[in-house]
Protein backbone atom coordinates (compact mmCIF):
# COMPACT_ATOMS: atom_id res chain seq x y z
CA UNK A 1 0.00 0.00 0.00
CA UNK A 2 1.11 3.50 -0.80
CA UNK A 3 1.76 5.30 2.49
CA UNK A 4 0.21 8.53 1.23
CA UNK A 5 -2.79 7.33 -0.76
CA UNK A 6 -3.43 3.86 0.62
CA UNK A 7 -3.57 2.52 -2.94
CA UNK A 8 -1.94 -0.81 -3.76
CA UNK A 9 1.65 -0.59 -4.99
CA UNK A 10 2.87 -2.90 -7.72
CA UNK A 11 6.41 -4.15 -8.20
CA UNK A 12 6.48 -2.20 -11.47
CA UNK A 13 5.61 1.00 -9.60
CA UNK A 14 8.35 0.36 -7.05
CA UNK A 15 10.91 -0.34 -9.77
CA UNK A 16 9.90 2.81 -11.66
CA UNK A 17 10.20 4.88 -8.48
CA UNK A 18 13.60 3.39 -7.64
CA UNK A 19 14.80 4.09 -11.19
CA UNK A 20 13.68 7.71 -10.88
CA UNK A 21 15.55 8.08 -7.58
CA UNK A 22 18.67 6.52 -9.07
CA UNK A 23 18.41 8.85 -12.07
CA UNK A 24 18.33 11.84 -9.69
CA UNK A 25 21.39 10.52 -7.87
CA UNK A 26 23.21 9.97 -11.16
CA UNK A 27 22.42 13.55 -12.16
CA UNK A 28 23.74 14.91 -8.85
CA UNK A 29 27.08 13.12 -8.62
CA UNK A 30 29.31 15.08 -6.21
CA UNK A 31 31.67 17.52 -7.91
CA UNK A 32 33.46 18.42 -4.67
CA UNK A 33 34.37 16.70 -1.41
CA UNK A 34 31.84 18.93 0.35
CA UNK A 35 29.02 17.57 -1.84
CA UNK A 36 29.71 13.93 -0.98
CA UNK A 37 27.96 14.11 2.40
CA UNK A 38 24.76 15.58 0.96
CA UNK A 39 24.79 12.96 -1.81
CA UNK A 40 25.09 10.20 0.78
CA UNK A 41 22.08 11.61 2.65
CA UNK A 42 19.98 11.24 -0.50
CA UNK A 43 21.43 7.78 -1.16
CA UNK A 44 20.53 6.66 2.36
CA UNK A 45 16.91 7.62 1.77
CA UNK A 46 16.83 5.43 -1.34
CA UNK A 47 18.52 2.57 0.50
CA UNK A 48 15.84 2.67 3.21
CA UNK A 49 13.13 2.67 0.54
CA UNK A 50 14.68 -0.28 -1.28
CA UNK A 51 15.14 -2.23 1.95
CA UNK A 52 11.51 -1.73 2.92
CA UNK A 53 10.13 -2.58 -0.51
CA UNK A 54 6.59 -3.90 -0.18
CA UNK A 55 6.94 -5.99 -3.33
CA UNK A 56 10.48 -7.14 -2.62
CA UNK A 57 12.04 -5.84 -5.82
CA UNK A 58 15.27 -7.55 -6.81
CA UNK A 59 17.99 -4.93 -6.42
CA UNK A 60 21.22 -5.79 -8.25
CA UNK A 61 24.28 -5.94 -6.00
CA UNK A 62 25.90 -3.20 -8.07
CA UNK A 63 23.24 -0.72 -6.95
CA UNK A 64 24.13 -1.23 -3.28
CA UNK A 65 27.78 -0.54 -4.15
CA UNK A 66 26.81 2.56 -6.11
CA UNK A 67 24.89 3.90 -3.13
CA UNK A 68 27.93 3.37 -0.89
CA UNK A 69 30.79 4.44 -3.19
CA UNK A 70 30.41 8.18 -3.85
CA UNK A 71 33.67 8.95 -2.07
CA UNK A 72 35.52 6.35 -4.17
CA UNK A 73 33.97 7.66 -7.40
CA UNK A 74 35.00 11.19 -6.42
CA UNK A 75 38.63 10.09 -6.02
CA UNK A 76 38.84 7.63 -8.94
CA UNK A 77 37.46 8.85 -12.26
CA UNK A 78 37.91 5.52 -14.02
CA UNK A 79 36.00 3.68 -11.28
CA UNK A 80 33.34 6.39 -11.40
CA UNK A 81 32.89 6.09 -15.14
CA UNK A 82 32.58 2.30 -15.07
CA UNK A 83 30.18 2.28 -12.13
CA UNK A 84 28.01 5.10 -13.46
CA UNK A 85 27.69 3.43 -16.87
CA UNK A 86 26.64 0.17 -15.23
CA UNK A 87 24.05 1.91 -13.04
CA UNK A 88 22.72 3.87 -16.03
CA UNK A 89 22.20 0.55 -17.82
CA UNK A 90 20.22 -0.81 -14.86
CA UNK A 91 18.12 2.37 -14.71
CA UNK A 92 17.31 1.99 -18.40
CA UNK A 93 16.40 -1.68 -17.87
CA UNK A 94 14.11 -0.58 -15.03
CA UNK A 95 12.24 1.79 -17.31
CA UNK A 96 14.55 4.76 -17.37
CA UNK A 97 13.24 6.41 -14.24
CA UNK A 98 10.87 8.57 -16.21
CA UNK A 99 7.26 8.89 -15.08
Amino acid sequence: MDKETGAPVSAADEVKSAAACLRMLLESEPASAEQVSAWYTRAEALKRTLQSSVCGIDVPHLIWHYLDDADIRFRDGSYAQDQILAVEKIVEEWGGGVS
